[in-house]
């Protein structure tokens, strides 16, 4: 069965009339009057929110009162809860709870915009996608150039022409769901002079050439993503490109995600980061009990664009840092542009400061291709501890496996490799592995316990652990680890279950943590 989007509204007009035909949404009104009843009480609070135990979104659209703070304490938990723009006040904006849960205002032009938005960010889960440049198909007038990158991207480079024509069309379409707007996002970068142009097309469900929408854009509007409507049923949105001028465009995915507007990027609080290439990572900072040390994991290999791990970070009870990686299939292992990698330390420190915490009161962790991104990022920090669980960092040699040891497996280290490079020779393989060795060379280790979990007989990369351990025990690191028998996806449950306990180990030895066992 699928979960419901649970909603509580505080107020004085119910808006549950407008959301009952929406089946994954579950509608709860609380009569804001009686708030202000002399009979008033916490413990009947209680008993009415039994049923549903959490709330995924709370508006409230009362006055600020005590007794409405003693009833956010019970319900409140970071971004769930909105005050509606007409209510709030100074009052709220100093509560304490406010900056702790990180309550927000909900803006809105009038009744019938606010229903609207609602509607829109009101969905279970989180969900996104993507058509690759591997799918296109380009004009065969066109006499340009043109380079195949992988799955990741394609290259033309000629003259394309004083107007803008047709270039470049996909094979695959894109979905429009169900009742849900969702945010489109091209990646590409331009060099010479010229100019391009997205074309999105909503197509009907079981219609060839029934257009429902069609939304034009052009290169330099695409700073924001496009946002298409949701409609009364699953539709495909077709995508193809115009271009002129003369010079070279460098074509890669386009991105499809749920969107929940500007109240979060996949979840409510959910942020991203872009740099100048269009790379992006995404991030969600939960403040947990606001006591250290802040819990950062990245992500693995990820098809379906979204955060991974909430629900086991948040079982810690502290604070945590979700970050993932949406670029190429599955990920490209946190590693870019000089500014791509300076804003995930930045977005690291920045937590750190919000917390008021030290810079030593942090754990850096990562499962698989999150592993890369602990260590790498990790030995830069001088974090308390780094756990990773089936370590992958040696990206070169990984794509180098794909031609004897895992024949068409894990394609995307070949795109990372070709991207971070721009070949796949042996010297390229070797620049690859060295990014991470280098790095780890130049930084000191010493105040950091490294807990990694391993595949003794791993063939994405076999030689990780052995590599590792030696460097790690020449800077008087701390080291504790646990192999598994085993390829790398042999025992993926064994490997989660010891990084969770080395998770509760550091921080009972290190933070005197309390973890919830629920």
């Amino acid at each position: 069965m699928t979960r419901k989007f649970n909603v509580l509204q505080i107020g004085n007009k119910n808006y549950m009339n407008n959301f009952e035909h929406l089946t994954d949404v579950a509608w709860d009104f609380f009569d804001a009057q009686l708030l202000n009843q002399d009979a008033f009480n916490v413990e009947s609070i209680k008993l009415f929110l039994d049923e549903r135990q959490y709330y995924d979104f709370v508006l409230i659209q009362t006055h600020y009162s005590q007794n409405l703070i003693k009833v956010l304490e019970l319900i409140t938990y970071p971004f769930n809860t909105y005050i509606d723009d007409y209510y709030w006040d100074s009052k709220f904006e100093c509560a304490s709870i406010t900056s702790q849960k990180n309550i927000r205002q909900l803006s809105y032009n009038d009744e019938k915009d606010l229903v609207e938005r609602l509607k829109s960010i009101t969905f279970p889960g989180q969900y996104g996608d993507k058509i690759y440049p591997s799918h296109c198909i380009i004009d065969p007038n066109f006499t340009g150039e043109v380079l195949y990158f992988g799955k990741s991207k394609i290259k033309l480079e000629g003259d394309f022409g004083n107007v803008l024509h047709p270039i470049i069309s996909w094979k695959s379409n894109l979905i429009s769901d169900l009742n849900k707007v969702v945010e489109i996002r091209p990646d590409f970068f331009i060099e010479g002079n010229v100019e391009i142009e997205y074309t999105f097309r909503v197509i009907e469900s079981g219609s060839l050439d029934n257009i429902i929408e069609e939304v034009r854009v052009s290169n330099f509007d695409l700073d924001k993503p496009v946002l298409i409507k949701g409609t009364s049923q699953n539709n495909y949105i077709a995508v193809s490109i115009k271009a002129k001028g003369q010079g070279s465009i460098n074509i890669g995915p386009v991105h499809k995600r749920w969107s929940r507007l500007d109240m979060g990027q996949f979840v409510l609080g959910g942020k991203k980061y872009t740099d100048e290439n269009r790379d992006e990572f995404i991030y969600y900072l939960n403040p947990g009990n606001m006591k250290p040390p802040l819990n950062v994991y990245f992500s693995g290999y990820r098809t379906a664009e979204g955060f991974e791990g909430y629900n086991m970070m948040n079982k810690f009870e502290h604070p945590f840092l979700l970050i993932g990686d949406p670029r190429v299939e599955g990920g490209s292992f946190y590693i870019g542009s000089k500014n791509y990698e300076q804003a995930i330390l930045d977005t690291i420190q920045k937590a750190l400061k919000e917390l008021d915490f030290k810079a030593h009161e942090l754990i850096l962790s990562g499962l698989s291709m999150g592993s890369y991104a602990a260590l790498y990022y990790g030995v830069r920090l001088s974090p308390t501890a780094i756990i990773v669980g089936k370590p992958l960092v040696n990206i070169g040699t990984i794509a180098d496996n794909m031609r004897l040891v895992r024949p068409n497996d894990f394609e995307t280290a070949l795109d990372v490799l070709l991207n971070q490079t721009g070949g796949n020779s042996s010297r390229d393989i070797k620049k690859m592995n060295d990014k991470f060795w280098d790095n780890l060379e130049e930084n000191s280790f010493e105040k950091t316990t490294f807990a990694i979990s391993y595949m003794e007989n791993d063939d994405y990369d076999a030689n990780a652990f052995e590599e590792l351990l030696p460097i790690l025990n020449k800077n008087n690191a701390k080291v504790i680890s646990r192999g598994i028998p085993g390829r790398h996806n042999d025992d993926s449950p064994t490997i989660t279950n010891w990084f969770v306990n080395f998770y509760k180990i550091i921080l009972e030895n290190e933070f005197r943590g309390v973890i919830n066992e629920k």
